[in-house]
């Protein structure tokens, strides 16, 4: 089975990369024997352990999605986690006998078990053909023959694909580490509908339940029929595709006009959500410049909108034409948008239009293209919502980004494609079904839903973000404004009121009795990113602070936590991600 060969290569490479990142982390040699493949049911998983577990779920991202998990004996992980804490060996053996998991013992394992998820992410990003991210959540103690099959937990019943390999800390055997993956997303299992069997008097009967079958085994006769099952669109997984292409499309726009500009533009993804048109325009600022963009590939000659203050675009374009510095301020103040400048912004819209050309022509299954047509003047507050009076009135996906020209800070570019065309519709459509229930609650409109969660208006999206400094509840200092901002969205839409800050601000002045968490986000962990600890834990209030960054080693761990770091945030993050640290180390905080 090709599914089963390629999975099989992409596991065994994983294990090379393992080993290294691994050792590098403990400090010592780590190997893994030669890995045996299986594919088994949950029952079939518990049933041939005999001993406590340490059970590290697996949550896979992108476009396969799906739970899964490590496994490992209670004394390994013990084992392995306390040589990360460099305890002495005499009582790393006493507490791997007693099977004493503490707090400590799982914070340092875990850290392992992150990075085993993160080498098999980069593997699979470079092997595997569709996009998937390992990201490693909770974990517990599993007694194996107490396990209930039919119940969600540990993980949820179904068939499932297992990489077992021995693990050697150097002289040590410390027995098998299991990668536990689910079956269907790798095309291993397949998920049916079962109909019931169609007694004479019923003509009709509905499907009873979903089962999964490991995909080389035929159904039997007698099972009845199977009804073909028409996958519904997961609207998250699609939200999440088109986010990250939008994101991208920022970043690149910062390189190509910077170039056009011959300064230093930067681009700071802040915000992705469902609009309807009241909706965006409430929260859509003073008077703005607006670019007509006509979508090729739209299937309806849609058109998207490119939205800036009238400020930013007379500055971007008093910069193409070279204005003296004063000048260019003056004319930016006045609002003067003439020929020349208009000209000149223009210039700009086509290079941004080029570059979401670029990347939804590359990298989305519609090949998109945007051509900017046309561009006017516009006062969002006399804008008429219920007409089609300067776009039309139908729901939009809006992508912010925060904009600074040569470290001036420029306001918000606001990027609006209509959501049929991203196939985001899905998302205002509770709207239809709850307004009248909506509104007569709390006189306002619902304006978004998204997955579990209302996407707020843009009026409360307004006022969430002009809240004073006095309500902050989080802080987040940085060298990394596109990795700060997206967890800054994250924490916004769990409810905090985060405040970002930079590497040279003063800590001092910004702590507050109302502060619970403290993120230290850094683009390379580095000694100026640890001197920012120090300041921050040795200024006396006593909050969590979270270290975040890429490529984490055991001595990086180690310095983080001792200049005052609680916990570790691997970057890029996820708002899962961000939502598991405030949640870990608030209950921490608490206790």
């Amino acid at each position: 089975m090709k599914s089963k060969e390629r999975l099989d290569k992409i596991l065994l490479s994983s294990c090379s990369r393992i080993q290294e990142e691994v050792a590098a982390l403990i400090g010592k040699p780590f190997d893994l024997g030669e890995p045996q493949f299986r594919l088994v049911r949950k029952q079939e998983i518990f049933a041939e352990l005999n001993e406590k577990r340490v059970l590290a779920r697996i949550r896979m991202d992108g476009e396969l999605q799906g739970i899964g998990c490590l496994l490992v004996a209670v004394k390994a992980a013990i084992h392995i986690g306390g040589t990360l804490i460099m305890l002495p060996e005499s009582e790393l053996d006493t507490v791997s006998k007693s099977e004493q998991y503490s707090e400590e013992l799982e914070d340092s394992f875990g850290e392992v078990a992150n990075i085993i998820c993160g080498a098999a992410t980069v593997t699979f990003e470079a092997q595997y053909p569709q996009n998937v991210r390992f990201v490693r959540t909770e974990q517990e103690v599993v007694t194996p023959n107490k396990v209930v099959v039919e119940s969600e937990e540990p993980i949820p019943d179904g068939s499932y694909y297992v990489m077992t390999v021995a693990m050697q800390l150097e002289n040590r055997s410390l027995g098998s580490l299991d990668i536990i993956l689910p079956a269907v997303p790798f095309g291993l299992a397949v998920e049916e509908v079962i109909a019931p069997k169609v007694s004479e008097t019923t003509e009709t009967s509905e499907p009873t339940g979903v089962v999964e079958k490991e995909a080389s085994v035929e159904r039997s006769e007698d099972e009845g029929p199977v009804e073909p099952v028409q996958p519904k669109r997961d609207i998250g997984k699609q939200k999440k595709l088109v986010d990250e292409l939008l994101n991208k499309s920022m970043v690149k726009m910062s390189e190509e006009v910077s170039a056009l500009l011959g300064g230093t533009l930067q681009v700071v993804s802040t915000e992705s959500a469902a609009f309807s048109k009241e909706g965006f325009f409430e929260q859509a600022g003073g008077k703005q410049i607006m670019a007509r963009l006509n979508i090729r590939g739209s299937d309806h000659g849609e058109e998207a909108f490119l939205f800036v203050d009238v400020k930013t675009a007379v500055y971007l374009g008093g910069a193409l034409i070279m204005l003296p510095e004063g000048e260019l301020e003056d004319t930016a103040r006045n609002e003067e948008f003439g020929d020349d400048a208009s000209d000149a912004y223009g210039e700009v819209t086509n290079i941004i239009a080029g570059v979401y050309t670029t990347i939804f022509e590359d990298q989305y299954h519609v090949k998109l293209g945007f051509v900017k047509t046309s561009m006017e003047k516009v006062s969002p507050a006399k804008v008429d919502p219920k007409s089609d009076e300067v776009i039309p009135n139908q729901a939009y996906y809006l992508s912010t980004g925060h904009i600074q020209y040569n470290g001036k800070d420029l306001g918000r570019v606001q990027m609006v494609i209509p959501a049929t065309v991203l196939e985001l519709e899905d998302l205002l459509k509770p709207v239809d079904e709850l307004a009248e229930d909506e509104e007569a609650k709390s006189g306002e409109p619902l304006q978004a839903v998204t997955g579990k969660a209302a996407v707020s208006s843009g009026a409360a999206h307004v006022r969430s973000q002009e809240k004073s400094h006095e309500s902050t509840d989080v802080l987040i200092f940085t060298d990394d404004d596109n990795e700060a901002s997206r967890i800054a969205t994250a924490l916004q839409q769990l409810g905090y009121v985060p405040r970002l800050l930079h590497f040279k601000d003063s800590v001092n002045s910004v702590l507050t009795s109302r502060i619970q968490m403290i993120f230290l986000v850094m683009q390379e962990v580095s000694e100026q990113g640890f001197g920012v600890a120090i300041k921050i834990s040795s200024a006396g209030l006593s909050v969590p602070l979270v270290a975040a960054g890429p490529a984490w080693t055991r001595t990086l761990v180690l310095k983080a936590v001792k200049y005052g770091a609680r916990d570790i945030l691997i970057t890029p993050s996820s708002p899962v991600d961000v939502r598991e640290k405030m949640e870990v180390n608030l209950v921490r905080k608490a206790a």
